[in-house]
């Protein structure tokens, strides 16, 4: 259930993100790379949200993991949890007030996004450290794949036997649905609600909290190995 929540979450905030922040990827981290790489090549400047989102998610997965390891038990899943609620709700409240004193300015378009990179990878960060988890919620294209060799394994002809086979299934399929979900009403809600479209994810996150503290989760993460 919590990564099926996650999994809408971060659709909510990779759609809402680039239609709302100048087509930056707050998410799926590598689409910026996608993007930059095609403006650069007709001679452009990348935008500088999308250059600076890879250095943002590198320093927050950092970030979070130090705040993981300092509690040394899986309590270490809260702060994580919570942190990605208070980034998201930072994010509503500047992206409100920009919108509220005018056009939003490119300074405060990039502020907003950094937040939601940054609230993303506290989601990543939770679910490989504390969750051990090695699905993803932020980039389908794993998930996709397992979902395939799993049914071609049911029809006799995959990597797994059956039972391994529907297990991957139960797994992966629920994470492409909720980020397609996600996705579908991140663009409607930035269409209708504009800058309060965050209120969305940021609602969501802080619903995650509670999930995510009584799920029973691996015991201390393997930090250190």
């Amino acid at each position: 259930m919590l990564l099926g929540i996650l999994s809408v979450l971060a659709g909510l905030v990779d759609v809402i993100g680039f239609l709302r922040l100048g087509h930056v990827f707050t998410a799926h981290i590598t689409g910026n790379l996608v993007v930059m790489a095609d403006e650069i090549a007709n001679g452009g400047p990348p935008h500088v949200a999308q250059v600076l989102s890879i250095p943002v998610f590198v320093i927050a997965v950092v970030i979070a993991y130090v705040l993981v390891i300092q509690t040394r038990t899986t309590r270490g899943r809260i702060p994580l949890l919570v942190g990605q609620a208070v980034l998201l709700i930072l994010v509503v409240y500047f992206a409100v007030r920009a919108n509220d004193v005018g056009t939003p300015t490119p300074p405060q378009q990039i502020l907003a996004a950094m937040l939601a990179v940054a609230a993303m990878a506290f989601q990543n960060a939770f679910i490989r450290v504390s969750l051990q988890e090695s699905a993803t919620t932020s980039v389908m294209t794993g998930n996709v794949t397992s979902s395939v060799l799993a049914l071609l394994a049911l029809l006799g002809r995959g990597p797994w036997p059956h039972d391994e086979a529907v297990a991957k299934l139960r797994r992966t399929v629920p994470l492409v649905i909720g980020f397609f979900v996600g996705c579908t009403l991140g663009a409607a809600a930035a269409t209708h609600l504009g800058p309060w479209a965050w209120t969305l994810p940021a609602l969501l996150s802080l619903a995650a909290i509670p999930v995510g503290v009584r799920l029973p989760l691996p015991l201390t993460p393997q930090l250190g190995r």
